[in-house]
């Protein structure tokens, strides 16, 4: 039998420290890319539920029914971590504010996993 080195299982430290650090990149890079797709989900439902609205003959009652739609569109997410805030509906322009919360896969991010839309659209009706 041979004298033990002194460096022996110090492979198995390095490896171990790399791989944490790795799974830690791939979780940001998770939570970077979940977070940008529910961004760019959440404007687009946004942007047609206030055009929607804006194009109805009478947009107040519409509403209603652009909401739903919005959420349906954003599936589970709409129906959970979403919510909506007409700020203004009427005959100049419609202005929907939209609050919702990513999901997360690394704790300790919750401020960063807010969004927050404001969509404007100028009503606008043929004379």
């Amino acid at each position: 039998m041979g004298a033990r080195r002194p460096d022996a299982g110090t492979a198995i430290v390095g490896t171990i420290v790399g791989f944490l650090i790795l799974m830690v990149l791939l979780l940001f890079a998770t939570q970077l890319i979940v977070r940008l797709y529910a961004e760019s989900a959440l404007t687009a439902a946004a942007t047609r539920a206030a055009e929607s609205v804006a194009t109805a003959p009478s947009p107040a009652l519409e509403v209603g029914a652009a909401e739903a739609a919005a959420r349906g569109q954003l599936g589970t997410f709409g129906s959970s971590h979403l919510s909506f805030v007409w700020e203004e509906v009427d005959a100049q322009q419609v202005v929907l504010l939209v609050r919702a919360q990513s999901p997360e896969f690394l704790p300790g991010l919750s401020a960063w996993s807010r969004i927050e839309r404001m969509v404007t659209i100028r009503t606008e009706r043929f004379r």
